[in-house]
């Protein structure tokens, strides 16, 4: 699955949202919604409901090359009245300039008609200009042409309207008297005028009703504004919408009937609406915008309105990367997510910030041609692209295979740069591969949290010697370890206690109980005091410099230089045997252990001696113990982290 995300403040994203839904006037109360009140059997359509909100005829768009082939008549309606209130704010076709098939700007002595005594200018306000289509149409024709026996037979009253790619602006001169002149227009124009008047004013006989349903619109954007920042709320802090049921008043119907329940008590609009839910009769319909289709629709609206403002921000950048990765969510469905990365100048500040939002296994082809269908599909050139990012494996680093070498033949300029967290992550993991003891070293620290966190009795214990709480190791965030080691290292006495004391008040079974001993005479040595003074330091300066890296604003001379300095500490670390050693020593001799490497006996391997050679004693030189570990432990684990970056 390939998830469009969207990462936008979500304030701003709220305003552009809420000022979209109020453009969308949700006026007639439709039947079945998701959310009800009294038993199981009422039946909900939610099938109609999907798309209430997408659908209504307030969204009917303002150009007539948009409109269906028969308007009905609440969308007649709500046609003229927004052409109607836009009127003195709507420029002349003039000023939208379409052009002919001469490429000549539409004149001005096209827009207006002349009176009867030829003394007046009348502007052709019927005349409207469809972007879409980029043809011209006479409005009250196409509203009311189809109730005529004989409408209109001229192209400015069709589906397809008259083609400006067909004509030339001076053959217009007397085709537009010609139209306007005709009966059938003249009826037309006449009822248009006649129901504008009417549902401005408000004083044709409907002229009660119009107030009343502009009344109930305005009451159902105001509904509407508030499930929509409830919505947004809820989706802002990531908290799951919807519970067991859907029934107001009751305790398990989720997040969102919850908040809405709460909000009522302060807000007599809201209080209103939700008892016409709550006093609804069994079997009657009623339209309340509660259901999880209207609430799936809130975010799908929301989410398309944040791309377009990240799409609108990447066009203004031009040159952009991307970053690519994937993981299993809980249901174990592979989630592939597409980042974008570009400098962005706010333009309040006039600052220019590094940028990065989230858009929207595989082989390394089929990975790439993702990455370029959902850059094709958000209208994102990929000769934009100028870096990719994305982490050490086969199928995205490869040289020929690999994603980045797919995406460099489409587009030489997209510079590969792996991730430097991802890479921070194999170094650490190298290194403690790199010799037996570090294994041990880290196999012991994970192995204390599992045996403390299988008892809840044996984790109070811990708790209640030390005060604090053990971590896990992390397998994907190497890093991350040192909030383990750290625990460990800072109360290495208070865990000896604790491992005594579950030794001998707990009733452990004989496997706990080796655990126990084993990991007591672990940490007891000199060697895991050593291991826990070095490790410390080395992980918290890889800590250090990763928060760094995942930095969303740092470019790549700053990535450099971090590595470059996290190299030079790591070698500082290594030149340090010294001071580590009588650190360690200080704190072995607080806890009374004995400052000495544990030093197994190995048989001595004797140097190979020529035939006319004598072996003698001195001969075979004898390695300390200290020297044994500084060397094959402590300088390996030291020089595998220091050449793998």
């Amino acid at each position: 699955m390939i998830h469009f995300a969207c990462v936008v403040p979500v304030p701003l994203a709220a305003e552009k949202v809420i000022e979209y839904v109020k453009e969308d006037d949700v006026s007639e109360e439709r039947e079945g919604d998701g959310c009800s009140e009294g038993s199981e059997d009422d039946e909900r359509p939610e099938e109609e409901d999907s798309e209430r909100l997408s659908n209504t005829d307030e969204c009917l768009p303002e150009d007539p090359g948009l409109w269906p082939e028969k308007l009905t008549g609440q969308q007649r309606d709500t046609v003229v009245r927004r052409l109607a209130n836009k009127s003195d704010q709507t420029p002349g076709i003039d000023k939208i300039t379409p052009k002919d098939m001469e490429g000549k700007p539409f004149p001005n002595y096209l827009q207006y008609a002349k009176s009867a005594n030829g003394r007046e200018k009348i502007r052709r306000d019927w005349l409207i200009y469809s972007e879409s289509a980029k043809d011209l149409y006479c409005i009250p024709c196409l509203l009311f042409s189809h109730e005529q026996t004989k409408p209109s037979k001229s192209a400015l009253n069709s589906k397809d309207g008259l083609k400006l790619a067909n004509i030339k602006w001076k053959k217009m001169y007397g085709k537009l008297p010609e139209h306007e002149t005709n009966a059938p227009h003249k009826q037309c124009y006449l009822k248009w005028k006649s129901l504008q008047h009417s549902l401005l004013a408000a004083t044709g006989v409907d002229g009660h009703l119009q107030k009343q349903m502009l009344t109930e619109v305005e009451k159902n954007k105001m509904i509407l504004e508030r499930l929509l920042d409830v919505t947004l709320h809820l989706a802002s802090r990531n908290l799951a919408f919807r519970g067991k049921t859907s029934n107001l008043d009751d305790v398990h119907n989720g997040n969102f009937l919850g908040t809405l329940e709460l909000l009522s008590h302060y807000d007599p609009l809201l209080h209103e609406h939700l008892e016409k839910i709550r006093q609804k009769k069994k079997g009657a319909r009623l339209t309340h915008y509660l259901s999880a289709e209207t609430q799936n629709e809130f975010i799908e609206l929301c989410g398309k309105r944040v791309l377009n403002a990240i799409l609108a921000e990447r066009e203004d950048a031009i040159y952009y990367s991307v970053i690519c990765d994937s993981t299993p969510d809980i249901s174990h469905t592979e989630q592939n997510v597409l980042l974008v990365r570009y400098v962005h100048q706010h333009k309040d500040s006039d600052v220019w910030e590094i940028t990065e939002r989230f858009i929207h296994k595989k082989t390394g082809r089929e990975v790439s041609q993702m990455i370029q269908t959902v850059l094709k599909d958000s209208g994102i050139s990929l000769d934009d692209c100028r870096g990719q990012g994305y982490d050490n494996g086969a199928n995205m680093s490869g040289k020929v295979k690999g994603v980045q070498a797919q995406i460099l033949q489409a587009n030489p300029l997209a510079t590969y740069s792996p991730c430097a967290s991802h890479t921070l992550n194999l170094v650490g993991t190298h290194a403690a591969e790199s010799c037996p003891e570090v294994s041990t070293f880290f196999g012991c620290i994970n192995r204390l949290y599992n045996l403390f966190s299988a008892s809840p009795e044996r984790w109070v214990i811990f708790k209640e010697k030390t005060g604090c709480s053990l971590h896990r190791l992390s397998d994907t965030r190497w890093s991350a370890r040192i909030a383990a080691v750290r625990v460990v290292a800072t109360h290495l006495p208070s865990i000896i206690e604790a491992l005594e004391c579950i030794l001998a008040t707990c009733n452990l079974t004989s496997e706990a109980k080796f655990e126990a001993n084993g990991l007591k005479n672990y940490f007891m040595t000199f060697d895991a005091v050593v291991l826990l003074t070095v490790w410390v330091k080395v992980l918290q300066s890889i800590e250090n410099r990763n928060l760094i890296l995942q930095a969303g604003n740092i470019s790549l001379d700053i990535e450099a230089a971090n590595i470059k300095a996290l190299q030079e500490e790591i070698q500082a670390i290594r030149n340090e045997w010294s001071s580590l050693l009588a650190e360690a020593s200080l704190v072995a001799q607080a806890m009374e252990i004995p400052v000495q490497f544990k030093r197994e006996d190995r048989r001595k391997r004797k140097r190979k001696c020529m035939p006319d050679e004598m072996m003698t004693q001195g001969d075979i030189p004898e390695e300390s113990a200290e020297d044994a570990f500084r060397y094959n432990i402590f300088f390996v684990a030291m020089d595998a982290i220091i050449s793998d970056f």
